[in-house]
């Protein structure tokens, strides 16, 4: 009986050790699990790719003033000539037409006296086809003010070269960070963050101030159709780990 004790306890034993051992095998485990992996240095970086594109979209935005003693008439007036014209404008194809500002102001005597008021409203024109733009402001500045002129990209041909120069941009980030690399001994890198931008330039309008009286010299005078060009500008900004 003493013998079959000393079995069991020996075999006691023996399961115990085996029970620490497995957990010590665990705990490790997991150790070596959560063990921080060693990274290399992370560096930010930023590359960018830029085009001057020749502006394809033209807006000229006319304007008509009318002064007196009563507003109503006046709104009428103004509103009535704007109305007009927009919509001989629509009868222009490819030209989108829109009201723009429309407001009120009374006027003033030297004395700081309120005599009667003005009245100013503006149309806005859009188009792809400058030229038969152009030839629509010219005729409409006869009887209005040109108040502006602006040459632009439009949204469809920013869109694409901004897609062009995606490529552009993501080839130069590469190169720049594969440069990097070398330059501090190492292999190579890895990606870890990305972020794109864009922008450019976007001309404001062309006061038109020498022909902004209306009549006869308005007439004889074209509008421009030389738009100019416009940036386009694509940015790869971001943080690369480099690799050994």
């Amino acid at each position: 009986m003493r013998g079959m004790t000393m079995t069991r306890e020996a075999w006691a034993g023996g399961a115990s050790a085996t029970l620490v051992a497995c957990r010590l095998a665990a705990l490790l485990a997991v150790l070596w699990t959560a063990a921080p992996v060693l990274a290399g240095p992370v560096l930010a970086l930023d590359a960018q790719a830029r085009a001057a594109v020749a502006n394809d979209e033209m807006v000229v935005v006319l304007a008509v003033e009318r002064d007196g003693a009563q507003v109503g008439p006046l709104n009428d007036a103004v509103l009535s000539q704007l109305n007009a014209a927009i919509a001989e404008a629509r009868g222009v194809e490819g030209v989108k037409a829109r009201l723009g500002s429309v407001y009120t102001q009374p006027n003033y005597t030297r004395e700081g006296k309120t005599q009667g008021w003005r009245v100013r409203g503006e149309i806005v024109l859009e188009s792809t086809r400058m030229a038969a733009l152009a030839q629509l402001g010219a005729r409409l500045g006869e009887r209005m003010q040109l108040a502006g002129v602006q040459f632009r990209l439009s949204s469809e041909r920013r869109q694409a070269e901004e897609k062009r120069l995606i490529a552009e941009a993501a080839r130069a980030f590469r190169a720049r960070a594969a440069d990097a690399a070398a330059a501090f001994g190492f292999a190579g890198y890895e990606l870890k963050e990305l972020a794109l931008r864009s922008g450019g330039n976007v001309p404001g309008p062309r006061p038109m101030a020498a022909m902004a009286r209306g009549g006869a010299d308005v007439a004889a005078a074209p509008l421009p159709t030389e738009g100019g060009d416009s940036d386009v500008v694509v940015g790869v900004s971001g943080s690369v780990e480099l690799k050994p």
